[in-house]
């Protein structure tokens, strides 16, 4: 019996000493996030703008916003770095627009177009003016924007090089109701006739 009772003694003790540490272990963890919460909150600042409401709400259903993200202070350089993010609030959640690739089909852009919105000659104009606040070029881009309507598709061109033009292609029904979204990366000019 004696023995027994050292032997649960050494064992006790290791557990109150393993519980100890790891208590310890959170204490230090916990002041490690605050720190890190500090140093995220002094280096980075974002801020959210509304992105004209007048002009999005003809076209799309929901409120979309500009995110801009500040970076300073970053490897001690004094300078700041701004990342800007365009993003969609369908009540329910705030969610990025779709990224676009090579010949990309657009669906969740498609599920955010009003469903009174008709894309036709009057109305080109405006759906160019929200697709260059959602999709904007890169300033360091020419622009090389236009769009026209052939063979029951609205096509939006974005960029061109060489003798090929890039951009979105709306497919319409009879109405005008937009019933297809996909971005291209290749037309050829024969194809605009």
């Amino acid at each position: 019996m004696l023995q027994v009772l050292p032997k649960f003694s050494r064992v006790l003790a290791m557990g109150c000493s393993l519980i100890c540490s790891l208590n310890c272990f959170s204490q230090v963890k916990e002041q490690a996030s605050k720190r890190l919460d500090r140093f995220i909150s002094e280096s980075f600042e974002t801020t959210y703008k509304e992105i004209d409401s007048v002009l999005i709400s003809e076209v799309l259903k929901y409120k979309v916003y500009h995110i801009n993200q500040e970076i300073q202070n970053l490897y001690g350089q004094k300078s700041k770095d701004s990342n800007l993010f365009i993003a969609i609030d369908d009540g329910q959640q705030v969610q990025p627009f779709e990224p676009i690739g090579k010949n990309t089909n657009l669906p969740k852009l498609l599920h955010f177009i009003r469903e009174d919105f008709v894309l036709n000659d009057k109305s080109a104009p405006l759906f160019q003016t929200v697709l260059d606040a959602i999709y904007p070029l890169p300033e360091w881009k020419p622009d090389k924007r236009e769009y026209f309507f052939h063979d029951g598709k609205w096509y939006f061109l974005r960029d061109a090089y060489f003798r090929t033009k890039q951009g979105f292609e709306i497919t319409v029904d009879t109405d005008g109701k937009i019933t297809g979204i996909c971005y291209k990366m290749k037309w050829d000019d024969h194809e605009r006739s």
